[in-house]
């Protein structure tokens, strides 16, 4: 029972890793129980609520969760949900009744917004309702238990006006769940369904089980977990679309809790009552124990708070308990890599720890850098597309030691972005999931003013790869008025003709064969490498843009599996294969024509991307072990890595670009932006040899 779907061994010590994760702090907050709501409303204030015999009081914490005071009681009924908002005064409350009440000053005055079913519809006496949650687009969305149907509700303007969407399930809905692309929600049928469009429709994913689905939680790195009364846990690699049963405890599902990395806890309401811990995110579970509270009691619902350099959990209980635990985020992925056996540390004598004297700047920014998916510069800024954060960060490194987040670009448009090109005045940002290319005008990169968006393509093929054709737009460059974007689920190459850039239309289009991810254009000439479907680099010539040809495809389903970028120096294409680990480099003397040249692998190098160059040195990326490859490169192709460098900032490190003397990165897993001073560096690799 402790391990579901157990490997051979795992690498770790069990009793090491449960008592670093079970080591909680208690507090009695409401005596007597039950805690089933609490949300994060600010950096530092938490709000919990009350049912049962505390039913309609909240609580507040303005520390993180190590005190709380009483703070209203705006109602005498069971509180079910917090909808918070991003704003420490304007928040939501959700009762048992199904009514909406809302607070614009923190809790002191209260305004009742509406009650939005005459009377509970659930046949089998749960609560009239269960979720609550205010938008990324600034909508509030409810959930129903209606028996005969699940409905949700969705107000634009902040609770005064309602529409009901309508019966979205065949029974009874529960919570709802932000996850990157979209929402979604689960309930008493035992199926999944999602969102792209702030609630508007929704779209079920599959049908799960027949039993109650309950906890819903959403790792990040596109891993979502659903788990049922019934006991099992279901996993989404790829952001609801499909799912796996990966696990069957005992007890009935309450609730998950993200702790970041990978780890998250479960809690369950029948039977032993008792706390699961994943360190995988989700694959495998291992047993904690009970809470160290009173006998009986559960862990009801939790949230993660995250710091630049912490994670906090908190999760109140049934018996009135909220239990703490804080993780300092180094020390918190050390220990999982250590129990997982998936050390981050390159032993390899080539590492090279970077230190304070070659980063000569950088900032974390949890709420810009959700995800980084890539980095464009220009003129001082860098324009970073971040995939969960469905928004674009401005950063501004004018001067690199005091890097400052200047924008975080979001719009309806721009949901799932994955890629940005710059060109003069104007940013242009790719939106994997809507299939639409976003012009903005960027006169002034601190306020930038969208001038157009357009629909490129449509929803593609399924798949295999993704189990799903989510994975549509894939990247864009812009040159000279012209717009090359690969759309993966067609297998296709769109130009649009961007010089109108208030009206961009496409001007041509055209099947590669084997997939399209990156692109790269080079005088006449497109290259493209295929990540998947295909493994392949293709040239196409481009000087008559309403009739592009293909003229040279290399193809390799083995070495150039997942190739994922391109880049350029002298007359030589380089090119990186994220699952075959290796990196190509091509003779493209006669630009029309791919002539492979060399080809490296490395045991240090795993997971290899995106590639920028300085003179003859080669940075790329291997976001597996968190590294950058140094790799010189001589004017006859040929490549040797020299080194590998590491630091915490660089964990999942996706973004690389070369500004001038300067490198600058961005880790996904620690929403960081780093800024590297590449001749410091090139003295520290220099002496080091």
């Amino acid at each position: 029972m402790s391990f579901a779907q157990q490997r051979a061994a795992l690498p770790g010590n069990r009793d090491s890793i449960v008592s670093v994760f079970k080591s909680w702090t208690v507090q009695e907050v409401a005596p007597g129980g039950r805690i089933d709501a609490i949300r994060q409303l600010d950096k530092e204030a938490v709000l919990c609520a009350g049912r049962g015999v505390n039913r309609g009081k909240l609580f507040i914490s303005e520390d993180k969760g190590i005190s709380w005071r009483f703070l209203a009681q705006p109602v005498t009924i069971d509180i079910t949900c917090i909808a918070e908002t991003g704003n420490r005064n304007e928040f939501y409350i959700l009762t048992a009744l199904s009514d909406v009440w809302g607070t614009r000053d923190g809790g002191v005055t209260w305004k009742h917004l509406k009650t939005l079913l005459p009377a509970n519809r659930n046949r089998q006496r749960y609560a009239a309702s269960y979720a609550i949650m205010y938008t990324r687009q600034g909508s509030l969305l409810v959930t129903d238990t209606d028996s005969d149907g699940g409905h949700v509700y969705r107000s634009t303007d902040k609770g005064q006006h309602w529409q009901d969407m309508g019966a979205i399930s065949h029974n009874a809905l529960y919570r709802l769940e932000q996850t990157g692309n979209g929402i979604v929600v689960n309930g008493w049928h035992g199926a999944v369904y999602k969102t792209i469009d702030d609630g508007v429709t929704w779209n079920k994913m599959q049908q799960l089980t027949d039993t109650a689905l309950f906890a819903t939680e959403y790792l990040g790195m596109s891993v979502l977990l659903q788990a049922s009364q019934a006991g099992t846990v279901y996993r989404s690699p790829n952001l609801g679309y499909e799912w796996d049963s990966v696990a069957h405890l005992q007890g009935a599902a309450d609730d998950f809790i993200s702790i970041g990395y990978g780890a998250a806890y479960y809690g369950t309401y029948t039977d032993g009552r008792q706390v699961y811990l994943t360190t995988d995110y989700g694959k495998n579970w291992v047993l904690l124990d009970t809470l160290p509270t009173v006998a009986g009691d559960w862990l009801d619902h939790g949230i993660r708070m995250e710091t630049v350099d912490s994670v906090i959990t908190l999760a109140g209980t049934n018996k009135g308990f909220i239990i703490r635990k804080a993780f300092h985020k180094q020390n918190l992925a050390s220990a999982l890599e250590r129990y997982n056996g998936a050390a981050s540390v390159i032993t390899d004598k080539r590492a090279v720890a970077l230190s304070d004297k070659e980063i000569i700047g950088s900032l974390v920014d949890i709420r810009a850098l959700i995800e980084p998916e890539d980095i464009v510069t220009s003129q001082g800024y860098a324009y970073i597309p971040c995939r969960d954060g469905n928004n674009v960060a401005v950063i501004d490194y004018r001067n690199p030691r005091k890097p400052e987040t200047v924008c975080i670009l979001r719009d309806k448009d721009i949901l799932d972005a994955f890629s940005v090109a710059v060109e003069g005045k104007y940013l242009y940002v790719l939106s994997m999931t809507n299939a639409v290319v976003s012009v903005y005008s960027i006169a002034n990169p601190r306020q930038p003013v969208k001038l157009s968006a357009l629909k490129v393509g449509g929803e593609g093929s399924y798949l295999p790869h993704y189990r799903s054709n989510y994975t549509r737009l894939r990247k864009l460059v812009v040159k000279e008025g012209y717009a090359y974007v690969t759309h993966s689920s067609e297998s296709k190459l769109y130009i649009l003709d961007v010089r109108k850039p208030a009206a961009p239309v496409v001007a041509s289009s055209f099947h590669t064969g084997d997939g399209a991810f990156a692109a790269l254009v080079h005088n006449e000439v497109l290259y493209l490498a295929g990540y998947g479907p295909g493994s392949s680099v293709i040239a196409v010539d481009i000087k008559d843009k309403q009739h592009p040809v293909i003229t040279s495809r290399v193809f390799d389903a083995v070495a150039l599996k997942g190739t994922c970028a391109l880049a350029i120096r002298g007359q030589y294409l380089y090119v990186t294969a994220y699952n075959a680990e290796t990196v190509w480099s091509f003779d493209i003397s006669k630009p029309l024509l791919l002539k492979p040249v060399t080809r490296i692998k490395d045991a240090a190098m795993r997971g290899p991307g995106r590639i920028a160059f300085y003179g003859n040195k080669a940075f790329v990326l291997n976001s597996v072990n968190h590294s950058v490859a140094v790799i010189d490169t001589d004017d006859k192709g040929a490549m040797t890595i020299t080194s590998f460098l590491q630091h915490p900032l660089l964990k999942r490190v996706y973004g690389i670009a070369v500004d001038k003397d300067l490198l600058l990165l961005a880790g996904r897993e620690v929403s960081s932006f780093v800024v590297v001073s590449i001749p410091e560096l090139l003295q520290k690799l220099a002496s080091a040899e």
